[in-house]
C-alpha cells in the first residue's frame, strides 16, 4: 500500500534526505524562537515561523561542504550569503531602529554593544509614548547539537528629553565560546508610555522593534 509515510520515505532516498534536511530547520526555528523570547515576548510578529521556514531553507542550501540531506543552518551560516541573509531578516518593518539611531560597534570579544553618538530625540515615537527600552541580547548557536542559548544586557531606558551620549551595552554574564558556534546580537526596542509610577505598553506596529545587528 502506498502513500506518504514514514516507512516509505525510508524507501525513497530523495524524499528521505528532503524530510530529514527539513526536520533540522524545524528544530533550528523552534530553538531560535525560543532563544529570542525575551524579544519576542512583547510582539506578535505575524507569520514568523513560516517566513523563519524559508528563510532557513535558503541558508541551509548554501551548505558548502554537507551532503544533500545533511545540509544545515551551520552550514550555511559559515557563509558570508548565509550570515547576510539572517542578518538582513525583517522582524518589524514598521519600527526602525538603527534607521533612526545609526549602527552600534559590537566587539567581537565580548560582544559589548557601544553606540556613539546615541540620540534619544532621534526616535520616532508613536503617538502617546514618552520613553523606550532598549533590550540587547545575543544568541549562542552551537549547530553540533542545534541549540541556542542566549545572553541578555540590562535593558536600558531613555525619554523623549535624552540627550546625545555614548551608549555602552556590556552582556550580564560571559559568554561561552567553542569552536564552530555562531553568535547573532540582536537588539529591541519597546515604547512606553510613562505618566508618573504608572507605566503602560505602546500599541500598534511600530511601537516594538527587532532587528539582527550581524553574525559572528
Amino acid at each position: 500500500m502506498g502513500g506518504f509515510t514514514y516507512e516509505n520515505n525510508k524507501k525513497n532516498p530523495r524524499i528521505y534526505k528532503n524530510s530529514d534536511e527539513f526536520g533540522m530547520c524545524s528544530l533550528f526555528v523552534k530553538e531560535f524562537k525560543i532563544a529570542l523570547r525575551p524579544l519576542l515576548k512583547y510582539k506578535n510578529v505575524g507569520m514568523l515561523h513560516q517566513r523563519l521556514m524559508s528563510l532557513c531553507s535558503k541558508i541551509k542550501l548554501l551548505d558548502p561542504t554537507s551532503e544533500k540531506g545533511s545540509r544545515s543552518m551551520g552550514g550555511g551560516l559559515k557563509t558570508l550569503k548565509g550570515k547576510m541573509l539572517l542578518r538582513e531578516f525583517v522582524f518589524t518593518p514598521k519600527a526602525g531602529i538603527r534607521q533612526h539611531f545609526g549602527n552600534p560597534d559590537i566587539d567581537e570579544a565580548d560582544f559589548t554593544l557601544t553606540w556613539r553618538g546615541f540620540d534619544p530625540s532621534s526616535a520616532r515615537f508613536p503617538k502617546g509614548a514618552t520613553d523606550f527600552e532598549l533590550l540587547y541580547l545575543v544568541l549562542a548557536y552551537d549547530p553540533d547539537i542545534n541549540l541556542f542559548t542566549t545572553y541578555e544586557a540590562v535593558p536600558i531606558r531613555r525619554s523623549k528629553q535624552g540627550k546625545a551620549e555614548v551608549l555602552v551595552m556590556p552582556l550580564a554574564r560571559n559568554v561561552k565560546k567553542k569552536e564552530g558556534m555562531h553568535f547573532i546580537p540582536v537588539i529591541g526596542l519597546r515604547y512606553l508610555e510613562i505618566l508618573g509610577e504608572e507605566e503602560y505598553e505602546c500599541l500598534g506596529q511600530d511601537a516594538v522593534g527587532i532587528e539582527i545587528l550581524g553574525v559572528y
